[in-house]
């Protein structure tokens, strides 16, 4: 089981540390084993930037939302937010996960931060998407 977990690890990190090159608002991918953990940062354009410092000083974290929000609700895939006013998501898969698990993780997950990283249209689908779902719950 232990030797099982360190492979699956060693196997999630390969396939995530290549989003720190490939998106610029993923400023780090960590992990230990199965611990894993994504940290998001604000993108460099200046517009994009100042969208990020405004949305974040109104709700800080939200950006994570723009990503674990879709994981869930398209993938079925539950991760979450390390912590209050924090841009990482962890995940903790169980011991015993399949290696098509593992990929078909990393796979969601690069589809949905590429979404996210669109930030200006990301962040008005989540909104319309959570509005909508509000609206359906006071019903």
């Amino acid at each position: 089981l232990v030797a099982h977990a360190e492979r699956m690890g060693v196997l999630l990190l390969e396939l995530a540390t290549p989003l720190v090159e490939r998106y610029e608002v993923v400023r780090d991918v960590r992990g230990l084993g199965l611990m894993w953990a994504i940290e998001f940062g604000p993108p460099p354009g200046a517009a994009a930037r100042r969208l990020w410092e405004t949305v974040e000083a109104r709700q800080p974290g939200l950006f994570s939302q723009l990503v674990t929000v879709p994981l869930f609700h398209d993938h079925h895939i539950l991760c979450q937010v390390a912590g209050h006013h924090m841009n990482v998501i962890k995940a903790l898969p169980a011991l015993t996960i399949e290696e098509s698990e593992i990929r078909r993780f990393a796979s969601a997950l690069e589809h949905t931060i590429a979404a996210a990283e669109r930030y200006p249209s990301a962040l008005a689908r989540f909104g319309l998407r959570t509005g909508a779902r509000a609206a359906r719950i006071r019903r």
